[in-house]
């Protein structure tokens, strides 16, 4: 008899073995990935591996987690191997937010990584050689960025950046050190807080400090003026923001004016530092919200590597303008 595919948003009752955990879509798959997915996690359990799936579904943190997770103990050495993998549809599917991450922090762990698309003969090659002999003498795909002197980014930046963001809208900071983040000078950083951040999160030691403040001044600033406490919204580009402030529906003239973006847009160094700490004032004024990741990465970037700080700019202007009407 033929495997019926569970239906969208139900459970899959097609009596895997319980070394298979699944988590149950709220969003649509096509049928090529999800067959893809089932061969993949079939052949595992069959050669002894025991895999941990999670379907794509809604989540407040974690997002980009990788497809598949398995280990197993191998049957001649008695050693146990671990892989964790991203599956792919095609050559064409690419990251989404935050899979990257979780790859390259796996793979610093020293847990061999793939990204196997399902319509490359050689990745299916290696994958059925992999679940059949084990690890040995593959490496990982995923690289890790190469590390440039006083590097303000961290290797694992995605985990860092959720944990930070986690951790200021926590309920457990308390109020001295929120407000702390709050009032401190960003580019000299004298919050106790700040530096208890740096330690526990993993940020760099001696480079990014002023971008860090920065960041962690302006998390702080937007959680604090949210009624909900959350100044970190994945899906809401910070172009997109900077129109509509803290409405939900555009005016004919967006919150942040054209001429303030244009200004933000042209501006370097410390003189972009100063506009956006006001602009996070003026957003936490309006209880404004919006996608802390990207955020980052712009500061972050800006002034180290040029060419991802201009991809940035462009993403920010583009979500500015595309939230105005056309008429506008």
């Amino acid at each position: 008899m033929s495997e019926q595919r569970p239906a969208e948003g139900g459970t899959d009752t097609s009596g895997s073995t319980d070394a298979t955990v699944s988590v149950a879509s709220s969003e649509p798959r096509s049928d090529r990935e999800w067959f893809f997915n089932r061969e993949v996690h079939e052949h595992a359990i069959h050669h002894g591996w025991r895999p941990f799936h999670v379907e794509r579904f809604r989540v407040v943190r974690g997002r980009g987690f990788p497809d598949l997770a398995m280990f197993r103990q191998d049957p001649e050495t008695g050693s146990f191997e671990m892989i964790v993998a991203e599956l792919k549809r095609d050559a064409d599917s690419e990251f989404g937010e935050g899979q990257e991450e979780w790859l390259e922090a796996f793979k610093q762990m020293g847990i061999t990584t793939k990204v196997w698309r399902g319509d490359d003969p050689d990745n299916r090659r290696e994958m059925y050689d992999i679940i059949e002999r084990g690890t040995s003498g593959h490496s990982s795909v995923t690289k890790l960025p190469t590390a440039r002197p006083n590097s303000p980014i961290p290797a694992n930046f995605g985990v860092v950046i959720e944990n930070t963001i986690e951790s200021i809208e926590s309920p457990e900071i308390s109020t001295g050190e929120s407000a702390s983040l709050r009032r401190m000078d960003h580019t000299n950083p004298n919050s106790s807080a700040f530096w208890k951040l740096m330690v526990q999160r993993g940020m760099p030691e001696k480079a990014g400090i002023e971008k860090w403040g920065l960041i962690m001044h302006g998390i702080a600033l937007m959680s604090h003026g949210a009624s909900n406490g959350i100044a970190h919204q994945p899906r809401t580009p910070v172009g997109k923001t900077l129109y509509l402030g803290g409405e939900q529906q555009p005016g004919e003239r967006g919150f942040y004016s054209e001429d303030r973006l244009a200004t933000l847009l042209a501006a370097r160094g410390p003189a972009l530092h100063r506009i956006l700490a006001r602009l996070f004032r003026m957003l936490a004024n309006e209880g404004a919200s919006f996608n802390w990741r990207e955020m980052a990465w712009f500061i972050l970037n800006e002034g180290y590597n040029e060419e991802q700080a201009e991809q940035y700019r462009i993403g920010i202007a583009r979500a500015y303008y595309l939230t105005a009407p056309r008429s506008s």
